[in-house]
């Protein structure tokens, strides 16, 4: 509507500006149209009177009572404006003379006795009043005709030349957001017509390459995990074969596990993606979820030097519609994030609060602050906000975390911690919203 406002705009002012111009010039026309007439008139009436007064003068009569005569018969157009002058610019009759705005002789028996001249500007008649009041009426219905009727032309002109440009930038938008598949009606210049064209290209090879690689996502995800469970059953055969150290074999068992995580991410993360992440809701309990969370992790965490604590517990038990075994994965998505950045010595708390018909789920901890600005940029797949983190890290686990969010039709936030690092806020509806 923007686009369409402005031309609008800029139409309206030029119709303005051309009514305006316009209706100034056919006023302008008017005044000087009405003046010459005036003139006109004053001229042959002046004529008129010098010849009658060179009748009067030469039969004797006095200039003052020719005046006064003229000033009785014709009131309304050079009464009163009338003076006669002799040739010595003596005043004979008439009003105190002025500049002459008309002269014309009085002559008698061939020599010039006198002049009559007009010294007053003309007096307008009711019937000469009448005539412009009409005239400016009449114009004034035409301006505002003319007016609205480029107004109108002006909204037409403005709504079928930004028709075509907003096409387009529904069209961008559509791109924008993922949509592969537009239709738009090939009307409007043939550049934008173009344009559109070429827009729907791009978006149809964008298609065909997003799901190529989600589908190849899912591909390598599923590949991942054959492997990965068969070579965990391989080290466990190798573990029990040899006379291994247990730093050794402890050291496996991590390495194992966290292959198992990635391809578990992994394929969650490529799953969503497709929009096709599986969910099984039933009623859990929150509470029992974040305690099996700080259980599951409390021998990693105690190795790593960190505190798991939990705050803020409602001390009695609520039910909820999640799929658990997600939400355990999300925990622990969270809590692995947290340990690749928290400090020996550090702590991740884990808290729960009601929103309504939500709860929040909150994971604290006190590793180096982020910056805010890049806050929503964790939740892409394989981002770091440091990239001098602990190593051992897919990158994957507030992608993965974000993913089954989505899942259960909730957010996911990231903000400034108050213990002093980064603060992860998810808020689940109690209940997944009915289709």
């Amino acid at each position: 509507m923007r686009l369409f406002r402005g031309m609008f705009t800029a139409l309206a002012a030029q119709a303005l500006l051309i009514v305006a111009v316009g209706g100034g010039l056919l006023l302008w026309n008017v005044y000087t149209t009405s003046e010459r007439a005036l003139r006109s008139r004053d001229a042959a009436q002046l004529d008129a009177f010098a010849a009658l007064a060179a009748e009067a003068a030469a039969a004797g009569k006095p200039y003052d009572r020719i005046v006064a005569e003229l000033d009785r018969r014709d009131p309304n157009v050079l009464g009163g404006r009338v003076a006669i002058v002799g040739a010595d610019d003596r005043l004979l009759g008439g009003p105190a003379a002025g500049p002459a705005l008309l002269d014309r002789p009085i002559v008698v028996g061939g020599r010039t006795v006198a002049s009559a001249r007009i010294v007053r500007s003309p007096q307008l008649a009711d019937r000469d009043r009448a005539l412009l009041r009409d005239h400016y009426i009449g114009i004034g219905a035409i301006l505002a005709g003319l007016l609205a009727l480029l107004l109108g032309a002006a909204y037409w002109l403005a709504g079928r030349w930004s028709k075509p440009q907003r096409e387009l930038l529904r069209l961008s938008h559509e791109v924008a957001d993922g949509d592969g598949d537009i239709y738009f009606d090939e009307r409007g210049p043939r550049e934008i017509v173009g344009t559109m064209r070429n827009l729907r290209r791009i978006a149809n090879r964008f298609e065909r390459i997003e799901t190529a690689r989600r589908t190849w996502l899912v591909m390598i995800a599923e590949e991942l995990r054959e492997p990965i469970a068969s070579l965990g059953g391989h080290l466990s055969e190798l573990q029990e074969a040899l006379t291994a150290e247990p730093e050794f074999k402890a050291a496996i068992e991590a390495d194992q596990n966290r292959l198992a995580r990635m391809a578990e991410d992994l394929h969650a993360v490529a799953l969503a993606d497709l929009g096709r992440l599986p969910l099984r809701f039933a009623d859990v309990d929150p509470r029992a979820l974040i305690h099996n969370a700080v259980y599951s992790h409390a021998k990693r965490a105690e190795a790593a030097g960190v505190r798991l604590e939990t705050s803020n517990l409602p001390p009695y038990t609520i039910l909820v519609k999640w799929d658990a075994e997600r939400i355990e994965q999300l925990f622990g998505a969270l809590i692995e994030n947290s340990m690749r950045y928290v400090p020996r010595g550090g702590r991740i708390v884990l808290g729960l609060e009601s929103q309504r018909d939500a709860w929040r789920l909150i994971v604290d901890d006190n590793a180096p602050g982020i910056d805010v600005q890049l806050a929503q940029q964790l939740f892409e797949p394989f981002y770091r906000a440091n990239a001098k983190e602990t190593p051992g890290g897919s990158g994957l686990s507030l992608a993965t975390a974000r993913a089954i969010v989505e899942g259960h039709h909730g957010r996911i936030e990231a903000s400034n911690s108050p213990i002093g690092g980064l603060r992860i806020t998810v808020v689940l509806p109690a209940t997944p919203p009915m289709a």
